[in-house]
């Protein structure tokens, strides 16, 4: 009886001090790890406390990863010294001073992108056995050792031939401009009146209600999709863009590693496309008459390579996703910004107007004597930039003062450099139209790099120019566009769409999704 009687009041004594221990125990590694051995060792970055070993800032990181480098910016004072999150794989190393920036991008040894290339590769699909032939080098007695062959007349790695294939197809030059003139073809053909119901909310006599959000979302990726591969996916897929758009949203689940037991929005768009893709290539070439030279000459080299079917549709689709992942949402931007301000938007008109003298749209002429939409396109970069440039430390490496040691990767966060108050002054989160063309060397600054920077400067950063520049050109040309006083709250002014910083960024980051911009439009006869 005297058992049953003392046993319930002795177990939340030993509950409570089991507890207490634990609580103890927490707070000595907390002390030790973020307090004693960063004051010890101060010559390493100050990595952002955490209470979950292991997991450290994991959650915090996929779920707003902005809030959370906002507060490691904050725990250094604002310095912008380099700091240190941890994540569920591995410390990262975030930089966000313009001069620790252009150090990491000279230092193509100690920081190598190989490393990430390979994780990134593997993470799309790309591993093993495919992994380890295309970073093989033809050598005399190999199968693939094809001297004189016009694919591959260098004999270089199939990774360093898809590196230049991709730079020659997207810097200026003529195969740039053959992939760019079947982009602006597509746009003219989808932006014809009476096909607009992939973004009309409503239709009223000569006047229709669009969504901009869909408008550049669909046009532009169907444009994109049409350039590349002509109209071969959606012979096999008629909702091919609907599915880039859905695997575009979550890519950033393939891209950070997002476990797969999280990743039901990614699986099912990456599954279809995989096998669209697959069917794509087992197409002949001559079947295949409408695809990008680039596209022809990597599919080409592959097969010398012997890649699987599985590995080379998941490298198409690495090279088809980039090629999405920026333009729409930059083209939202300009065009919110033109739209809530008319006085801007009758200049760009006006701008885009003089490039169709002959008739037809001359986008060389446009790209290079539009100065308000130059500097509005600039500042809309500077303000949505959202893409973060990794690398693998290989060796150890002093940054800023700070030792990075190998095993873990530094992430450049175009946001966090964009928005240094101590560059741009107190008013870098606001939208200023003129920034750029009041201080023409704003283009240049370190802190201003919204296509990266060092050996993965992206290539396209010309024609993508082009891209939004004739999207915008052909809109204009072919409709008449305002902003729909009565969509606001109680029938009020539109609100100005907030950035959508809930996820990782891997480029231009698009508005918060529950919010658009609605436009009155009527055809131009």
């Amino acid at each position: 009886m005297s058992d049953d009687n003392t046993a319930p009041d002795q177990l939340p004594v030993g509950g409570g001090i089991s507890t207490m221990v634990r609580k103890i125990a927490a707070v000595s590694w907390r002390l030790w790890k973020f307090t004693i051995k960063p004051y010890l060792r101060p010559q390493y970055p100050k990595e952002l406390p955490y209470w979950l070993p292991f997991f450290g800032h994991s959650f915090s990181f996929f779920g707003n990863s902005d809030k959370l480098l906002e507060r490691g910016l904050n725990y250094t004072g604002r310095t912008h010294e380099i700091f240190a999150i941890q994540t569920l794989r591995k410390k990262l190393y975030i930089i966000t001073n313009p001069d620790d920036v252009a150090a990491a991008f000279k230092d193509n040894t100690a920081l190598h992108f190989d490393g990430h290339l390979n994780e990134l590769l593997a993470n799309f699909g790309f591993s093993g056995e495919a992994l380890r032939l295309a970073w093989h080098v033809p050598q005399p007695g190999d199968r693939c050792y094809l001297p004189g062959n016009p694919i591959n007349p260098d004999l270089i790695s199939l990774n360093r031939l898809t590196e230049d294939v991709y730079r020659r197809q997207l810097l200026p030059g003529e195969k740039m401009d053959v992939f760019c003139k079947v982009f602006l073809d597509s746009l003219l053909k989808t932006l014809q009146w009476p096909d607009l119901d992939f973004c009309t909310v409503q239709s009223s006599g000569p006047k229709k209600l669009l969504s901009l959000k869909q408008l550049c979302r669909y046009s532009l990726v169907e444009a994109t999709t049409q350039s590349m591969f002509g109209s071969h996916l959606h012979q096999f897929e008629p909702n091919i863009v609907d599915y880039m758009l859905r695997y575009n949203d979550n890519a950033w689940m393939v891209f950070f590693q997002y476990p797969d037991l999280f990743g039901s929005a990614v699986s099912e768009p990456r599954r279809r496309l995989t096998e669209v893709l697959e069917q794509f290539l087992q197409m002949s070439e001559e079947e295949r008459h409408e695809q990008a030279w680039s596209i022809q000459i990597i599919t080409a080299w592959q097969k010398v390579m012997g890649i699987d079917l599985r590995a080379s549709a998941s490298i198409l689709l690495m090279i088809y996703w980039a090629a999405n992942s920026n333009e729409y949402n930059i083209s939202f931007w300009v065009l919110a910004h033109l739209l809530h301000n008319p006085g801007l938007l009758n200049k760009a008109v006006k701008e885009t107007e003089a490039a169709w003298s002959t008739g037809e749209l001359d986008i060389k002429y446009l790209c290079a004597n539009a100065p308000n939409l130059d500097a509005i396109f600039s500042e809309a970069l500077h303000c949505n930039g959202g893409a973060m440039v990794s690398r693998i430390v290989m060796s150890p490496i002093t940054i800023g003062g700070k030792l990075l040691k190998p095993g873990n990767a530094i992430i450049i966060p175009s946001r966090q450099l964009h928005m240094n108050e101590n560059v741009w002054g107190d008013s870098v989160r606001e939208f200023d139209a003129l920034r750029f063309k009041k201080n023409k060397s704003l283009s240049r600054h370190p802190s201003y790099r919204p296509f990266g920077g060092g050996v993965t400067y992206c290539p396209g950063r010309v024609l993508a120019k082009e891209e939004v520049f004739g999207f915008l050109a052909i809109l204009f040309r072919q409709f008449d566009l305002k902003l729909v006083e009565n969509m606001g709250p109680n029938g009020g002014k539109q609100a100005f769409p907030r950035l959508d910083d809930s996820t990782p960024a891997l480029g231009i980051t698009g508005p918060v999704k529950t919010m658009d911009v609605f436009i009155e439009a009527s055809a131009k006869n």
